[in-house]
């Protein structure tokens, strides 16, 4: 069996990766959070991700003590607790995973209003146009029908003298796409996290019983 020792190294070593993880996903919320306008199911998808990470990070928190104590009762309670704690993970990410083209589209929510502006202060969409090499909300004929030609920004290289270099994908299209890709790699993340934490939870069960064994034979 492994040295207490060898098992609190490992312990310490996935709280790190765990800590790590954790702080991803929150810094990804408070991001998608901070820096959009978001609906209601746009904001509830992002702190989701917070959720997550919080969670994972107070339960490594009260692993590593834990750990550092060699305390049984203490170490017992934290294995209890991060099994509570994965399964609600684990029904968050599964659903992410599920309605994964709905938060994406939730997500791509603040475009409409960009679009808005954009009828009232023209230039509003180029950050949109030039970031995905889109034009419009849905496509160049978004500006047509408001009476006005597609701007600079729905040309490639700008040059509007080739009718040919005109962009006919829409930035709703493209946004969705991006958020989509976006929400499917920090849902693997979520997965690697709730991993990482099962794999946890085993060490600690195997260093809980090193520990008790160390214990009794103190009594010898």
């Amino acid at each position: 069996m492994a040295s207490t020792s060898c098992l609190k190294v490992v312990v310490y070593g996935l709280d790190i990766l765990c800590t790590l993880l954790a702080l991803v996903l929150i810094s990804f919320g408070i991001y998608v959070v901070v820096s959009y306008d978001l609906n209601e199911v746009g904001s509830l998808s992002a702190y989701a991700y917070v959720a997550l990470g919080v969670s994972a990070l107070l339960i490594v928190l009260w692993g590593y003590l834990s750990a550092w104590r060699e305390n049984v009762c203490c170490t017992v309670t934290f294995i209890v607790l991060l099994c509570l704690v994965i399964v609600a993970q684990f029904a968050v990410v599964f659903l992410l995973f599920s309605y994964n083209e709905s938060v994406a589209s939730n997500l791509s929510h603040p475009l409409e209003a960009t679009w808005e502006e954009e009828m009232n202060s023209p230039g509003a969409m180029s950050l949109y146009e030039n970031w995905f090499q889109c034009c419009g909300r849905g496509s160049p004929q978004d500006y047509i029908v408001n009476d006005r030609l597609p701007p600079d920004t729905c040309f490639r290289n700008h040059d509007k003298t080739k009718p040919e270099n005109l962009i006919h994908n829409g930035c709703r299209v493209e946004f969705e796409k991006y958020w989509q890709n976006l929400v499917y790699i920090f849902n693997i993340l979520g997965c690697v996290l709730i991993c990482g934490e099962l794999l946890l939870s085993v060490i600690s069960c195997c260093l809980c019983n090193t520990i008790r064994n160390d214990t009794r034979r103190t009594y010898y």
